[in-house]
């Protein structure tokens, strides 16, 4: 069993998305944290929990909770990992991408040698222009201009994890707190492995990884970190999800960040091949009518949130 574990907030325009594009890849269970959402995140989460497509938990956060840590160990309580083979955590602003013959998550973990215990991919990240504002629709049909992939930007590593129950938690990027004696083995994006030294904090070597070694070929994940101004200053605005709440940290999504998002010169819609399958299973999904209620809701609100964050902001 392949499960995907998520915490949102204020996102809820890109949820069937990531959703239906996840389901496609072949992920069993999508497990999903919301907390202090104003933009009907919840109220899509409800109703996707209902029909079975996800499963939702509405946290209630305590004044020094961080959002996504707290949110991971609450899924893993309310929902458990019994029986879950592998378990990735991805934010809804990252799809992952198999480049194998199948296109499938099962097709890229059946190539990891039994001895392997995390898939470690890199990113390739979307860029963005100054001028543009949010519409609805899918993200990746709506960005298609990417970086380098050895540009520094792309060495974040997301992980996909064997047996998690063999860890204590999860964070954004890995597990942590393996609970066993070792050894601990990863592959990369290429099927290369190295081993994970356990007197190294994990995060050390499964946050980041140099761009001269980035591997993409069998697998990697697109992110679009700041999709238009508008919809970026709506993010900088919720706060950090690996913050607690006024942590002064959340200031690192401020103009200067978005500017380095600009500029992506290099066309790549190689995760369209997904397209038709991704947009049926949205299809699908959208012939609930709480779904498709939920969904337009989501929109009005996000879109009346975006407008009035636009007049105050300068796209000179």
């Amino acid at each position: 069993m392949h499960a995907l574990m998520t915490c949102v907030k204020n996102e809820g325009p890109f949820l069937l998305e990531f959703v239906a594009h996840h389901l496609v890849l072949g992920f069993d269970r999508i497990m999903m944290a919301s907390n202090d959402c104003t933009d009907g995140t919840d109220d899509l989460l409800a109703a996707l929990h209902q029909e079975g497509y996800v499963q939702h938990l509405d946290q209630q956060l305590g004044p020094k909770e961080i959002p996504q840590h707290a949110g991971y160990a609450k899924l893993r309580a309310q929902f458990g990992l019994d029986g879950v083979t592998w378990l990735a955590v991805l934010d809804v602003d990252e799809f992952l991408h198999v480049s194998l013959p199948s296109g499938k998550v099962q097709d890229l973990t059946l190539r990891a040698p039994n001895d392997v215990d995390i898939i470690a991919l890199n990113a390739l990240t979307y860029g963005t222009d100054l001028g543009g504002t949010w519409q609805p629709g899918r993200v990746c049909a709506q960005f298609t201009y990417r970086f380098g992939k050895r540009q520094g930007r792309n060495g974040a590593l997301k992980s996909l994890t064997r047996d998690p129950q063999r860890f204590r938690g999860n964070h954004n990027h890995h597990m942590i707190g393996f609970t066993q004696a070792g050894p601990l083995r990863a592959m990369r994006g290429d099927g290369s492995v190295f081993d994970i030294d356990l007197e190294t904090p994990i995060w050390r070597q499964l946050r980041v990884k140099r761009p001269t070694v980035t591997c993409h070929d069998w697998a990697h994940y697109n992110h679009y970190a700041v999709k238009t101004y508008d919809s970026f200053a709506l993010r900088r605005a919720r706060g950090r999800g690996a913050r607690a709440a006024g942590e002064s940290e959340n200031l690192r999504h401020n103009d200067d960040y978005f500017a380095t998002h600009i500029g992506a010169s290099v066309f790549d819609d190689s995760i369209s091949v997904y397209a038709p399958a991704v947009e049926a299973k949205m299809a699908q999904i959208l012939a609930h009518p709480a779904i498709a209620q939920a969904q337009a809701k989501s929109e009005a609100l996000y879109g009346a949130m975006v407008a009035q964050l636009r007049e105050n902001l300068d796209f000179g």
